[in-house]
């Protein structure tokens, strides 16, 4: 093409860009549908690297459509940026979000007030911008899209920078509880004692060295009974809660996904039972949601405790705790476990507790002793101080498992699954980024303790 051409393109070009037709769309579909989102950056984390840009290349087809199609296909538009943020807010990778989908019908979506409101605030930005783009058609027909990708581009750019410090990184080395304290396979068989792992559900890790003490302290009664010795620390996480049982359980990055293909995988559990130990494991929601029915025996574990079993068998399950993430109550789980460890002592065991509760939208703990919303809280912002309340009664728990004197000897594990999935910005500033936090109760006693 010779020089003489492409200085016609451009010649041509240059005013495309520049006339009022094209900025027009780039103002209604470039900048109108962000504009609230902008508007409360200051205030909420919401990571949409790619919904600016789903408005503006919907533009075109709904000026190619009847008006009408604008009212369904913007309000679309707008649950799918919506669905997005939320993947992002919950650390969830897009094929896997994807396939989550799939979930949905076990949730209870209509019991969150926020979640309602949220979609609700959404749909009407949708609504609005099919309102806009109806109005101003017979302008927009034609229009050049190009300086609405820029803008849209430009809007996403400067949304990421705003929310850097809370966005997933890429992936770190790794690093696991288990990894970090030397507890492998061997080398819990050659102790010869129980392990309790718990993954705390939401559990980041509180930057607050002072509001840290308050989940730490909870485990003091454990500890005033000479058994054991508390360490603690940070470590790395990657993903959603799938991902850090896939961290922990089995030692590398990945999710669920990774755990479907074949019958049987080297993790930790099944290292485990190939050693002479009972690999259980527990959690109140329903064996469905992530397809735990299926891979969790493929990872090795021998006993699978959830919803639809544990409500079936045990009359101590009859009530509900939780809103969209309903199920059953995490001192009651706890309960239970207390039980599963102190019966047949000589057996030994692997323990595996995924709790539930303190997912969000979580159900607030009602008069708890951290005085959460007055000006007497532990924890000033309310939110973190209500998740650090549902988090404290999980150590509790632990606690009083650890100080049975019926508990054969055995090390407890409670580790955070992924950092908080906080929007509030002031909130999320309360957790150290890209971190989790993890304990370790180490039991001091020999096997020989054992009953």
């Amino acid at each position: 093409m010779g020089s003489q051409a492409i200085s016609a393109i451009a010649a041509r070009s240059v005013p495309s860009l520049l006339n009022a037709r094209a900025w027009r769309f780039a103002l209604i579909l470039g900048v109108a549908p962000n504009l609230a989102m902008l508007l409360v950056l200051p205030f909420y984390v919401a990571a949409r690297p790619l919904s600016p840009l789903l408005y503006v290349f919907a533009g075109p087809l709904a000026l190619r459509a009847r008006p009408a199609l604008s009212y369904l296909l913007f309000p679309l538009i707008a649950v799918a940026d919506l669905s997005l943020v939320a993947m992002a807010a919950f650390h969830l990778p897009f094929g896997t979000a994807i396939q989550s989908m799939r979930y949905m019908a076990s949730l209870d979506l209509t019991s969150s007030v926020f979640y309602l409101v949220v979609l609700g605030f959404f749909v009407a930005n949708g609504v609005a911008i099919a309102c806009l783009v109806n109005r101003n058609r017979q302008a927009l027909q034609g229009a050049m899209v190009l300086p609405a990708v820029l803008v849209a581009i430009g809007v996403a750019s400067f949304e990421h920078h705003i929310n850097r410090p809370f966005l997933k990184q890429p992936a770190q080395s790794f690093e696991s509880a288990f990894s970090i304290n030397n507890f492998d396979a061997a080398a819990i068989a050659d102790g010869g004692r129980n392990v309790l792992f718990v993954m705390v559900e939401g559990l980041g890790a509180l930057s607050n060295p002072a509001h840290a003490a308050i989940l730490s302290h909870r485990l003091q009664p454990a500890l005033d009974t000479g058994r054991y010795k508390l360490s603690s620390g940070l470590s790395n996480f990657e993903g959603s809660t799938t991902g850090a049982e896939s961290r922990e359980l089995c030692g590398q990055w990945g999710d669920h996904t990774d755990y479907l293909d074949r019958t049987a995988y080297d993790c930790l559990p099944a290292a485990l039972a190939d050693r002479g130990y009972r690999t259980i494991s527990y959690h109140g929601f329903s064996q469905r949601m992530f397809e735990r029915e299926t891979w969790y025996p493929r990872i090795g574990f021998q006993e699978l405790h959830f919803l639809e079993s544990l409500t079936r068998t045990d009359d101590r399950f009859r009530r509900r705790c939780g809103s969209v993430f309903a199920g059953l109550c995490d001192k009651d789980v706890a309960d239970a476990i207390r039980d599963r460890l102190t019966e047949q002592p000589a057996e030994r065991k692997f323990l595996y507790w995924l709790t539930l509760n303190s997912h969000i939208p979580y159900v607030r703990k009602q008069e708890g002793e951290l005085k959460c919303g007055s000006d007497a809280a532990a924890i000033a912002s309310t939110q973190v101080c209500e998740l650090t309340e549902l988090w404290a009664d999980v150590f509790d728990s632990v606690a009083t498992i650890a100080k049975d004197p019926a508990l054969p000897p055995t090390d407890i594990f409670i580790v955070g699954d992924h950092t908080t999935p906080l929007w509030n910005r002031a909130a999320a500033a309360h957790f150290t980024p890209r971190k989790v936090q993890w304990y370790l109760l180490r039991d001091n006693r020999g096997v020989s303790d054992r009953g």
